[in-house]
């Protein structure tokens, strides 16, 4: 599947079943951490959808607690204080440096530059690249355009960058992770489509690191059959754990999209179909979930004082742990 019926697929969905864009509302084991709705409205952005109705599809936060989102219908990116003011936006459509086309997730690097991916339209000549910024907002470089080969993407979504700089892609639509160097030069591409071990239907919608550089990655299945797994690969993409599966009970999931991993190794996961938030230990061991109403583009990040943000179409919201 090309980008632009990814995005297309998307706005049916979304528009058919704007609440849960994978399953029916799950009923999941109360535990003391789910026993208590305690989410707030963080901040709630003005997206006039331009026909797509994604809203906000990233999120992440900057070393001082600030919040980064991609909004994908407006093709902006937004900076907020930890309390939800807005401090500052860049993008707009288009394809010159700086300039965005349906910009999907976000993430930092150690020296505090931000990179994004654009999932763009699917097709030669249009956006489907990375794009580094400064801390400042002020694009630094450009990586990719539309293809199968190494360098080039079709649908890039989830992106992390270790503490060397390398760039973990996951390019949806070549079912891969690709690796970039700290200058955009191609490196590795792996996880290819398939049935076998290490494989899966529709790979990455989202991916994270810990803190030894293993990776992460949610098989998601929002137009054909998937696992509902999340997959743990060593840097280099040698398979080394699998948990999850298909249902609503603890440790199981309903496309799983965005996830996010502690500083203890602790992942959690927007498990979107079933409306909750789900947390892994490092061995993949169910620990606790927090229900919450969320979209299939849900994204999740957390803060230095164990916060739990979530996104939902056009707002975000916080869970105090």
């Amino acid at each position: 599947m090309n980008a632009r019926g990814f995005v297309s697929l998307i706005c049916v969905v979304w528009c058919l079943c704007p609440a849960s864009c994978g399953g029916s509302t799950a009923a999941p084991a109360q535990t003391p951490a789910s026993s208590a709705n305690t989410w707030q409205v963080v901040l709630t952005i003005n997206s006039t959808s331009g026909g797509r109705y994604l809203g906000i599809t990233g999120v992440t936060l900057d070393a001082r607690g600030n919040l980064f989102l991609a909004d994908l219908d407006n093709d902006l990116i937004y900076k907020y204080s930890p309390s939800g003011t807005e401090l500052a936006k860049w993008g707009g459509h288009g394809s010159g440096p700086g300039q965005l086309e349906a910009p999907d997730k976000i993430a930092f690097d150690e020296q505090g530059n931000f990179y994004v991916t654009e999932v763009g339209s699917g097709s030669a000549g249009d956006n489907s690249r990375v794009q580094k910024f400064s801390s400042a907002g002020l694009p630094l470089a450009q990586w990719g355009t539309f293809g199968p080969e190494p360098g080039q993407f079709n649908t890039p979504v989830g992106i992390a960058v270790d503490d060397q700089g390398i760039i973990y892609v996951a390019d949806v639509g070549n079912h891969r992770v690709e690796t970039l160097s700290a200058l955009g030069r191609p490196l590795a591409q792996w996880h290819t489509v398939g049935s076998g071990t290490g494989e899966s239907t529709e790979i990455g919608y989202d991916l994270a690191l810990d803190a030894s550089g293993n990776v992460y990655i949610s098989d998601a299945h929002p137009f054909s059959d998937g696992s509902d797994h999340i997959q743990k690969f060593s840097p280099s993409g040698e398979l080394l754990e699998t948990w999850g599966g298909t249902g609503s009970g603890p440790g199981l999931f309903n496309n799983p999209t965005g996830l996010v991993v502690d500083g203890k190794g602790n992942l959690f996961i927007a498990d979107t179909g079933n409306h909750r938030v789900q947390e892994l230990s490092p061995t993949g061991q169910y620990m606790a979930q927090w229900k919450v109403s969320l979209s299939f583009t849900s994204k999740v990040a957390l803060d230095a004082h164990g916060n739990i943000y979530v996104s939902d179409y056009n707002q975000v919201l916080r869970h105090s742990l």
